[in-house]
């Protein structure tokens, strides 16, 4: 038994020293230390998982380090803590790419082969698809008639849904189920228009379990075999858009659908069974990151007092009372006024954005890159920039970085706060990965918000606010998903008031993110 004992872990250590002894060897001196070296190659697997987006915040504060590397079983992968590295690597947007990311996603969709070569072309080109495509639906979803038009009608679904649970008296919801369900419908009907195939319950719900299980599908080989249930629900909701494009739906869609339909099938020749799959990824960016987002917003509106009452007292003040004929008083609330008369509901949406986004805003790098004239990265490696590296950066946002505050985007300078470092601000990424659909996604959440300031209280049942844990949120999640929901109570305010809610255009844009203050060709 002694003898068998020996041998395993002189074989134990064998294998170590020589993991070890590879490492080294092929790692440059010139690229960023090698951090989480203790298991070589499988320590920063482990830490991943067992810690998710913690991990990245725990080296940071370990290592003090503005760029370091983490070597995995054949692959590496460069981690940025330093803000003031940010703008360089953005500038070298054809090396250091999100377009190649964007492009393996064609296969996790089902895309044809043909389809995925030329997602795959010209990387480092404005002309290719991957780099191009974001662009050229801008103008759709900059501030504009486009724009107006898919929130005007993700309002109309939220009026039409909250009438219906006003006139219900109080309900008892699950607060992240209910605001996925509500963001979800009205996403999709303004995004896909009258012939929106979210419709189908059973297409939702395929698209929600291939949501969940994307990253399986992109991991593992042979995944046909291996879970066909996510399979099964990808080509569900497949066939489901591929219908919808056969029946002419996006012809009758919002601009952000025909601009893509024009890129894709027009300019670069992709079939509509191709087009119809690469909307399934255009559901991953419409809802992926906005659906958790908006329950978070929520939470910190409803679980605080002073935000709701700051919030409250600032959407209250674009309401009317108009005298409606024999139909009496009604309240009108023109929901475009948020945009500029708003601010802490802006702030505070840019906090929730700050303060819980955990998105880790993958790049791979396509050549060799010397960074800041100090930092070699690697062809074929992996960077990342996780938001919560740069949200709870104290030279970036102050001693109270890792602290909820609401007004943290409104307070002057001479009132003692640091200002915001507009850089470190990575929800939305930045630079040439910029996220086209932000205003969008901005208006509709805090659109949502105000109505429900406005026409509900919001009570927890449990008596009092408790944060839920988020320890099972996917790892793919770009913002945390509760292990248990909130349960909360419904209760109409003011029961006898009759509203009427309506959404003017506006070509004015908010200060969301730095960019926002640069001309998109500028970006």
């Amino acid at each position: 038994m002694a003898a068998t004992v020996t041998a395993v872990l002189g074989g134990i250590a064998a294998v170590y020293l020589f993991l070890r002894f590879l490492l080294d060897l092929t790692q440059d001196a010139r690229e960023p230390p090698v951090v989480e070296s203790g298991i070589p190659f499988f320590g920063p697997v482990i830490g991943m998982v067992r810690e998710k987006s913690r991990f990245y915040l725990r080296l940071r504060d370990t290592y003090k380090l503005p760029i370091y590397t983490l070597r995995m079983p054949f692959s590496r992968m460069y981690v940025v803590n330093d803000t003031q590295l940010i703008p360089e690597l953005q500038k070298q947007w054809r090396t250091i790419s999100f377009a190649a990311i964007a492009a393996d996603a064609g296969d996790l969709v089902g895309m044809s082969k043909e389809a995925v070569k030329i997602m795959h072309q010209d990387l480092k080109s404005e002309d290719g698809f991957s780099v191009s495509w974001p662009k050229y639906i801008m103008p759709a979803m900059r501030p504009g008639e486009d724009l107006d038009a898919i929130n005007r009608k993700s309002i109309e679904v939220f009026s039409a849904d909250m009438e219906k649970l006003r006139a219900q008296g109080t309900v008892q919801v699950g607060l992240w189920q209910w605001s996925r369900r509500i963001m979800v419908e009205s996403t999709t009907e303004a995004v896909w228009g009258p012939q929106n195939p979210y419709r189908d319950p059973a297409i939702a719900e395929a698209w929600k379990t291939f949501e969940a299980g994307f990253l399986t599908l992109s991991i593992f080989p042979l995944a046909s075999l291996f879970f066909p249930k996510l399979v099964r629900a990808r080509e569900l909701a497949a066939n489901a858009m591929i219908d919808y494009m056969r029946n002419g739906g996006h012809e009758q869609a919002s601009g952000l659908v025909r601009k893509r339909f024009e890129h894709h099938r027009q300019n670069f020749g992709l079939s509509l069974e191709d087009v119809a799959r690469g909307e399934l990824g255009n559901t991953f960016a419409v809802l992926g990151n906005s659906t958790p987002c908006s329950l978070w917003v929520l939470y910190h509106i409803f679980s605080d007092q002073e935000v709701l009452t700051d919030i409250r007292r600032e959407v209250s003040a674009l309401v009317h009372e108009e005298n409606d004929g024999e139909n009496g008083i009604i309240n009108t609330v023109d929901l475009a006024g948020i945009r500029e008369s708003c601010p802490i509901l802006l702030s505070t949406f840019q906090e929730t954005l700050r303060h819980r986004a955990v998105n880790p805003g993958p790049r791979q790098i396509l050549e060799d890159v010397l960074l800041d004239k100090r930092f070699l990265l690697k062809k074929g490696s992996m960077l990342m920039i996780p938001a919560p590296v740069q949200h709870t950066d104290v030279s970036a946002w102050g001693e109270d970085a890792r602290e909820f505050d609401h007004l943290r985007f409104v307070r002057k300078p001479a009132s003692g706060h640091k200002k915001p470092n507009r850089i470190a601000f990575r929800a939305f990424g930045g630079g040439h990965v910029l996220c086209p659909g932000r205003h969008f996604a901005s208006i509709e959440i805090m659109a949502l918000a105000a109505l429900l300031v406005l026409q509900f209280d919001v009570v927890p049942v449990a008596g009092r606010w408790v944060e839920p844990k988020c320890d099972n949120s996917p790892v793919q999640a770009g913002f945390p998903v509760p292990d248990v929901d909130i349960d909360v109570e419904l209760r109409p305010r003011d029961p006898e008031r009759r509203w009427r809610v309506t959404f003017t255009g506006t070509d004015k844009a908010m200060g969301i993110v730095a960019e926002d203050s640069i001309p998109d060709n500028d970006i």
